[in-house]
C-alpha cells in the first residue's frame, strides 16, 4: 500500500486544485492571469520560507554549538530535527511577502 500514497496524494491535490479553479473562474470571476500572478507569488513566497529555513537552522546550531561550548554539556542539534521549524519558517515568509506586498 505504500506505493499509492504518492499517487493518492497527487489526485487529492489535483481534483482540489481543479475544483477551486472551476469555482473561481465560473463563479467567482478570476482569470487564469490571476492565476498565473497568485502562481509566481506563491512560488516567491517558498523561496522566502527556504530562505527563512536556512536562517532558523543557522541560528539553531549556532546557538547549540555555543551551549556546548560555553556549558560543556552536550546538546544535540537532532532538536532541529522538527518539522514545526519548517512550519514556522513558512510562516514568517507569508507574513513576509504580505509585508512586502503592502508597501507596493
Amino acid at each position: 500500500m505504500e506505493n499509492l500514497s504518492i499517487p493518492l496524494l497527487v489526485l487529492m491535490v489535483g481534483l482540489t486544485s481543479l475544483a477551486a479553479f472551476l469555482v473561481g473562474t465560473r463563479r467567482l470571476g478570476l482569470t487564469a492571469g490571476r492565476l498565473r500572478r497568485a502562481g509566481a507569488r506563491t512560488l516567491d513566497c517558498v523561496g522566502l520560507g527556504l530562505v527563512f529555513l536556512l536562517a532558523n537552522l543557522l541560528i539553531g546550531a549556532a546557538a547549540i554549538l555555543g551551549l556546548r561550548a560555553l556549558t560543556g554539556a552536550f546538546v544535540s542539534l537532532y532538536f532541529l530535527n522538527d518539522a514545526t521549524l519548517a512550519v514556522l519558517s513558512g510562516l514568517q515568509a507569508l507574513v513576509f511577502q504580505w509585508w512586502r506586498a503592502g508597501r507596493a
